[in-house]
């Protein structure tokens, strides 16, 4: 079966500038509301089964197909998104954490870096890194695996890099655990406002949304042994099926550029029963041609009003 599908890739869609944190990077709803207009008059925007069932050799997808995929599971996508698709008539896959969903939530050490960046801003939140953690540092850097984002302070990337892919996760889980409690506040209470709880996963479900695993907590696949990525992956599948009565679970991998998981995962992915997986190499889904394990997406900011309209996109991960 062949064709081709844009697949759009949201976060956070959300006022920032109302929040107590205006500079976390944020689609404001009226952009969100936008960006649909606009690939509703330019595209099919397929319900998710529609993508599952030309990957299946079942369906032939229609011309210009787009799907709607937002990850990390927050509030935001029950709140102004939910509302916003359903008030269309469209559906979208929402990719969850197991410990950002769970009764005592975690915030996921990619999101206290993002609000921690946010609250101190780079050269302060780099500063108290380095004080911590100064002589646990690797001698050399390792590769970037992220790839480059035109929208985001080189600052901010390097540090990233150093607290998700150089440091040791639980050297980078202490120090990110200590900067969040002394400059943001209680955990928990932060991490119930930020992510949708199990209630409201199931409610969307009726409501028509889809559901799709992100990792028990966000690690970045491969830096994992085959066992450890087995502990990330093992009970998504059954977790959604219980929360949603959905037969078929996609996932989507944490950071998402090809270096961020292995032939390994892909392996796993298919073992543990997910029916398909997307990374960020920002270009159109081409069915028949890319793995049903690696479906590229690209970024709402590749789109209007953010843009002339979809430009050609190199493969890049991040």
């Amino acid at each position: 079966m062949t064709g081709t599908c844009l697949v759009v890739m949201y976060h956070y869609v959300r006022d920032a500038a109302a929040t107590p944190f205006p500079e976390i990077r944020a689609l404001p709803p009226a952009a969100f509301s936008q960006q649909l207009d606009w690939l509703q008059q330019h595209y099919h925007v397929l319900r998710p089964d529609e993508l599952e069932a030309a990957l299946d050799n079942h369906a032939t997808l229609p011309d210009k197909a787009a799907l709607l995929t937002f990850d990390d599971g927050f509030a935001d996508h029950g709140d102004a998104v939910a509302t916003e698709l359903l008030r269309r008539g469209l559906s979208a896959i929402v990719f969850v954490s197991g410990d950002a969903a769970s009764a005592t939530p975690r915030v996921l050490p990619v999101h206290k870096t993002q609000f921690l960046l946010a609250r101190l801003g780079a050269s302060a939140f780099e500063r108290a890194v380095l004080e911590r953690w100064a002589s646990t540092m690797p001698a050399g850097r390792l590769p970037r695996v992220f790839g480059d984002d035109g929208w985001e302070h080189p600052d901010e990337r390097a540090v990233k890099h150093l607290l998700h892919y150089e440091l040791p996760f639980e050297l980078a889980d202490g120090l990110l655990g200590d900067l969040f409690r002394e400059h943001i506040g209680d955990e928990t209470a932060f991490a119930r406002d930020l992510y949708l709880d199990e209630a409201r996963v199931t409610a969307m479900a009726r409501q028509g949304i889809v559901f799709g695993y992100h990792t028990r907590s966000h690690r970045m696949l491969s830096r994992l042994s085959r066992e450890e990525q087995r502990r990330e992956l093992h009970d998504g599948v059954a977790w959604i099926r219980r929360l949603t009565g959905q037969r078929w679970v996609p996932f989507c991998y944490p950071w998402g550029g090809p270096a961020t998981y292995t032939d390994e995962t892909i392996a796993l992915l298919a073992e543990h029963g997910y029916s398909m997986a997307f990374n960020t190499v920002r270009r159109r889904a081409e069915i028949g041609r890319d793995g049903r394990f690696e479906l590229p997406r690209v970024d709402a900011r590749d789109l209007p009003p953010y843009t002339q309209g979809e430009p050609g996109l190199e493969a890049a991960g991040g």
